[in-house]
């Protein structure tokens, strides 16, 4: 990259960042790679995050303009400000999250160039999966277009032309043409076609912006257009998470502000109501969804409970099951199940069996099975058995079968002694598996490749082979070693392989993947003994109600041993509440330290010692999340009990 004081540039790469340090950290890599010959500027706006982003550019990227926010002005404002220093011919508005390829600038100034009226230009786009993201090429969301988005429509015919034209789906992923619609996250402008129509419409918060920016491009006589010559990766969703009601809310009202502003008021009206109701359809319908992903198992181990109970009857019909037994057992059988985890995820058949276990042994006693073997022998124990034994085995079934159809979320695999394949030098794939190692707690197979492998032309079939070969779960290349364009050019490649896709940064600070950032400074723990695991979480949150009731119920004695009993019992109620815990981190600690979230903690591990160092307390901090146990946190109560009233 060159730059020069006051000549005119001809490119401005402006990223606005909100807590991704490390996706903004590999961005700017790949972007330096992307400017250099090109005379270029790069600016960051920094709209307040609070995960050491500001100081990450500063340290390690000082010739970027940095904009450093004092609270979240939000896309388009952050946007314009760097617009307004721009002093290039084009400028870029790109996610912190994208990893551009080392051509990708050079190409599309090449096209921009022989095309005086293109006034926005949109690349094509892949996930961290390697598949391609739609929203690469979208029409304009006409109130027809948008309905057939919002009833589904698009959805279920992509690449019709009419119900498909939300993203074009009938138009070839890999051909340059005319599009209406820029995507956001990478959006090439010409600087004249902004001074012309205008810069991003600040009424837009988040989401819309880029849609209203290129219909009034095309109103002013310019085309925007699509150019898969050019390819970058898009780690979708990492600083919104579009699954979530919030999304739901912001992305329909941006689609209204927009009707509101270009269409007729007729029109507008109708679209407002379909996009009015559309906001609570979709919002209902992310609530029920999610609850659905999380009942899942419990909604299908009941139904094998009822299922067995019915069977009984029907052959024997003088068996009496009364209702309230039913639902007795219902009740037993998703306490037994969630208190032994059976319905943590990733499945663990060992759970599944505990819980199993334990609803026998409660039904055993509940229907007096011991007083019946006394008085008829063990053929009393054959209807206990037809009963409780096909719980499990239905249970087990049930999960064998969602993980052999690979329904996400439900695999039987653990997150640790992932089989992994690295690609790159010796040196950095020794580094990047050490890494992996520590993060993972270990790995199972693990398989290298070669540069000189990975640059061949048949690289993409012998990555191919091994991942099938040895089962492999990741593919990590390594970015020191290998061209930007080409780890995007292998992802889209083996996009089919079922495989997770990850890069090595060549500083060997990081390894970043499409919902992972693993790092020296992130803790990924080994996840059965997390604080912040399933098991972790239900195990503290019975520890934390059962203290917090104890200690309601018994108050007038234990506040006889307590330096504030009117505090312990505010305490007690914030506990019973899930607004507080009774142990959490030492609140002294390090923001670069990610450790895994819990509640506030009345106590922390360090709470009998006076004196303690900021080192101390972050290295505390680390294994009481790394090494949780329910059984440190009562002995830590029972030792500072009367400390609780802090």
């Amino acid at each position: 990259m060159r730059t020069c004081a006051l000549a005119r540039m001809k490119l401005s790469v402006i990223i606005v960042n909100y807590n991704v340090r490390a996706y903004l950290e590999q961005c700017l890599r790949t972007v330096f790679t992307a400017l250099d010959g090109i005379e270029g500027e790069i600016f960051v706006v920094d709209n307040q995050s609070t995960d050491g982003s500001v100081e990450m550019v500063r340290e390690k990227f000082p010739q970027v303009r940095l904009m450093a926010n004092a609270e979240n002005v939000g896309f388009s404002r952050a946007n314009n400000q760097a617009i307004r220093e721009s002093r290039a011919d084009y400028v870029v508005l790109l996610n912190p999250d994208t990893v551009v390829g080392e051509d990708v600038f050079r190409k599309v100034l090449d096209f921009m160039d022989s095309r005086p009226k293109a006034g926005g230009l949109g690349v094509k786009m892949i996930d961290g999966t390697g598949h391609f993201l739609p929203e690469s090429k979208r029409g304009l969301p006409t109130p027809a277009v948008a309905f057939y988005k919002i009833i589904g429509l698009t959805r279920l015919f992509p690449r019709s032309r009419v119900f498909g034209r939300y993203h074009l789906g009938h138009m070839p992923e890999n051909e340059a043409a005319p599009i209406e619609i820029l995507s956001g996250a990478c959006m090439f402008l010409r600087k004249k076609t902004l001074d012309e129509v205008g810069l991003l419409d600040e009424s837009f918060f988040m989401y819309g912006e880029d849609i209203d920016l290129s219909y009034r491009i095309t109103l002013g006589g310019y085309e925007n257009w699509y150019y898969p010559e050019a390819r970058i990766i898009h780690y979708k969703g990492e600083s919104t998470k579009k699954s979530s009601v919030n999304y739901v809310f912001v992305f329909y009202n941006a689609m209204a502000i927009f009707a509101q502003k270009h269409f007729t008021r007729k029109r507008t009206d109708l679209l407002s109501l379909l996009i009015t109701g559309s906001i609570y359809l979709s919002a209902a319908g992310a609530i029920v969804s999610r609850f659905l992903r999380r009942a899942l198992l419990p909604m299908l181990d009941l139904s094998v409970l009822y299922l067995i109970t019915a069977g009984l009857v029907l052959l024997e019909p003088s068996t009496r099951l009364m209702p309230e037994r039913i639902a007795v057992w219902s009740v037993l059988l998703l306490i037994s199940f969630t208190l032994f985890g059976a319905y943590d995820r990733p499945v663990r058949i060992i759970n599944l069996l505990k819980g199993s276990a334990v609803f026998a042994v409660i039904v055993f006693y509940w229907q007096d099975v011991p007083a019946q073997l006394r008085y008829s022998g063990w053929s009393a124990a054959v209807p206990f058995i037809a009963q409780v034994l096909p719980v499990a085995v239905a249970g087990l079934c049930t999960r064998l079968t969602l993980h052999f159809l690979r329904v996400k979320g439900y695999s039987l695999r653990t997150l640790d002694r992932k089989r992994v394949l690295a690609i790159g030098s010796p040196d950095e794939n020794k580094h990047a598996l050490a890494l992996l190692w520590q993060t993972h707690f270990g790995l199972g197979r693990q398989k290298q490749m070669s540069t000189s492998d990975a640059d061949s032309p048949e690289a993409i079939g012998l990555i191919r082979k091994k991942i099938r070969k040895h089962g492999i779960d990741e593919v990590v290349f390594c970015a020191k070693d290998l061209a930007w364009g080409r780890i995007i050019a292998l992802m889209e490649g083996l996009k089919h392989t079922h495989a997770m896709f990850k890069i090595a940064q060549p500083a060997r600070e990081f390894i970043i993947g499409p919902n992972s950032i693993e790092s020296i400074l992130d803790l990924d723990v080994m996840e059965q003994h997390a604080v912040n695991s399933a098991a972790g979480r239900r195990s503290k949150r019975i520890l934390d109600s059962s203290l917090a009731l104890l200690l309601l119920l018994l108050w007038p004695l234990a506040a006889l041993f307590v330096a504030e009993p009117l505090r312990m019992a505010r305490n007690a109620w914030a506990v019973l509440s899930g607004s507080k815990s009774w142990v959490g981190y030492h609140p002294m600690t390090d923001r670069s330290l990610k450790l895994p979230p819990t509640k506030p903690g009345v106590l922390h591990p360090l709470v009998l010692q006076p004196q303690v160092s900021a080192a101390m307390a972050i290295r505390v901090n680390a294994e009481y999340a790394k090494d949780f146990s329910a059984w440190r946190d009562l002995a830590l109560v029972l030792r500072g009990f009367r400390l609780l009233g802090r």
